[in-house]
């Protein structure tokens, strides 16, 4: 017995029926969509006529546990010009995710995170102190980073608590998607002041000796002992290239990309100086890695920091789960060597870059020759 029934009056089919022996309706043959093959892609057409190509890149699941479809997609007007993608969209080079920066994760964080307009409006207060490191990539940054910015916030402990509390949210964020170096939450060890102790270390005058020793003997050994006598960020310092460096001036000009950062100039110690020429020579990064390409932060503290000082006969024994000395302790060997000569603050926070840098230059000038004074003296 047929199972057809019309879709006007509901009578019953015979098999193969074209028209309704009833009401005369004009039946179609419902059709299944044909299937593409497993990795073969899909073909949406969509409610504005237009056709969409999806392929599935794989899985992830996110920070509830829940499984989700990574898909990469492209529209079009014409049906073939979708099909024909599906090829180059399965095969297209997958973008280098580590390499996103803090300012473009929390964009893409901050419109998937639930909460009252009061909270969202403290979290975009709060992220605005993490600006010296909006552009920098966060493969390129460290623990000491963010705590540098949350110690430099010039506001309260609430304000340093929210900066804590939407930082972990973004690493939070960013984990599942495959964009966070190690999967490791950098924000559940920043500190608070006023919830735990915050120690500051330097090299001591003996340490600084020996790695000025080791400079020619040591491999490496001279770019550790640059990046003490310039302060700069550690990511900031392995982003200079040749064109950074103006043999003339004898300065080095780089720097985040925030007002207080960008393009700032470093004037050089004549300590530094000849080592500073000879990596300028060679062109390209002033800090590159065996193959001439430029170091990410991880491969040059594991490959060239820690060697260096061990090489130096320098302990560095791992406390609380970190090493006591980090390339973070060249910046504040840099600051506290700054403190020991005379200079004016606006000159100190300059050279090393600081956020409160920004508002001084609105009332004050700053002259190559009085940061050179400061950086002769160190």
């Amino acid at each position: 017995m047929s199972t057809h029934v019309c879709k006007r009056c509901g009578a019953v089919l015979p098999d193969g029926a074209i028209f309704c022996p009833m009401c005369g309706r004009k039946q179609v043959r419902e059709r299944s969509p044909k299937k593409r093959g497993n990795g073969q892609g899909t073909i949406l057409e969509l409610p504005n006529g237009k056709y969409q190509a999806v392929v599935t890149l794989g899985y992830y699941t996110d920070e509830d546990g829940k499984r989700h479809r990574r898909t990469r997609r492209q529209t079009f007007a014409r049906k073939k010009d979708a099909v024909a993608a599906v090829p180059e969209l399965l095969n297209a080079k997958p973008v280098e995710k580590t390499r996103v920066t803090l300012k473009e994760l929390y964009d893409r964080w901050l419109p998937t995170h639930r909460a009252g307009k009061s909270t969202l409006d403290c979290y975009k207060a709060a992220i605005k102190y993490f600006s010296p490191l909006w552009h920098v990539s966060i493969a390129d940054i460290d623990l000491d980073d963010l705590q540098e910015c949350l110690d430099e916030c010039p506001h309260g402990k609430r304000t340093r608590q929210n900066m804590k509390a939407v930082c972990g949210l973004v690493y939070k964020y960013g984990i599942p998607r495959k964009v966070i170096p190690e999967n490791l939450n950098l924000a559940q060890f920043l500190i608070v002041e006023g919830e735990a102790s915050t120690r500051r270390v330097s090299f001591t005058d003996a340490e600084i000796e020996a790695i000025k020793k080791a400079c020619g003997k040591i491999p490496h050994a001279e770019e550790v002992y640059i990046l003490i006598y310039t302060g700069f960020r550690p990511s900031e310092y392995l982003s200079l290239t040749a064109d950074s460096y103006d043999s003339a001036l004898q300065t080095l000009t780089g720097g985040a990309k925030t007002e207080a950062g960008r393009n700032r100039v470093v004037t050089l110690s004549p300590k530094i100086v000849p080592f500073v020429a000879a990596l300028a020579a060679s062109g390209g990064h002033l800090i590159k890695d065996p193959s001439g390409k430029p170091w990410t932060l991880k491969g040059w503290t594991e490959d060239v920091f820690y060697p260096v000082l061990e090489a130096a006969g320098i302990s560095n024994p791992v406390e609380n789960k970190r090493h006591k000395y980090t390339p973070h302790t060249c910046r504040h060997t840099f600051a506290t060597l700054m403190k020991r000569v005379d200079g004016a603050d606006k000159d100190k926070q300059e050279l090393i870059g600081h956020a409160s840098a920004e508002m001084l230059r609105y009332y004050q000038d700053v002259e190559i020759a009085d940061l050179r004074r400061i950086t002769d003296a160190i």
